[in-house]
């Protein structure tokens, strides 16, 4: 499957519904020569995918681009067969939405922790964001150190996104 035929949640939601377990992308992603735009498109992708319980199958070099936070995520295939980063067993990022926070459980690195981030944060738009690909405003882009400091978005230039996973087939 090419990246750009699926272009959002709901097209996973509609790939979950119709059966399918996983999707294979095509072709080989150098993460590192990837414009910003793009980069944030595919780990958007591996994010949402996981949260409606599909697997990615995907062949990709990380270079030095650091990838400790999306250990949660499907990791890519190198050319020698070996995986880029291992997925570590009970391993997870969570966001649930509460009224007026998001909710962050994390047990990526063995202890469970929780974060809570105020909805009217401009940080709290990128962890929330469901559009893939998103440019981020300049208070966005200021506002993002706190959630840097606890790796819960991946940013690439001027775009960013959350990589906490939604659980669960939400209607959107």
């Amino acid at each position: 499957m090419d990246l750009h035929s699926v272009r959002s949640r709901e097209d996973l939601v509609a790939l979950t519904r119709s059966g399918y377990a996983g999707i294979r992308l095509t072709g080989h992603f150098a993460l590192q020569e990837m414009g910003d735009d793009e980069l944030v498109f595919l780990i958007a992708l591996l994010r949402d995918a996981r949260g409606v319980g599909l697997r990615v199958s995907w062949s990709g070099d990380c270079g030095t681009l650091e990838v400790g936070g999306l250990r949660h995520l499907d990791p890519p295939r190198r050319p020698d067969g070996s995986f880029a980063w291992s997925a570590q067993q009970g391993g997870a990022l969570v966001v649930r939405r509460g009224p007026t926070f998001l909710a962050v459980e994390d047990t990526r690195h063995g202890e469970r922790r929780r974060i809570d981030v105020d909805r009217s944060e401009p940080a709290a738009a990128v962890l929330d964001e469901s559009r893939w690909g998103r440019t981020l405003t300049p208070a966005e882009a200021a506002s993002l150190e706190s959630l840097e400091l606890h790796d819960l978005v991946f940013r690439a230039g001027d775009h960013a996104v959350g990589i906490a996973v939604r659980q669960g087939v939400w209607c959107v």
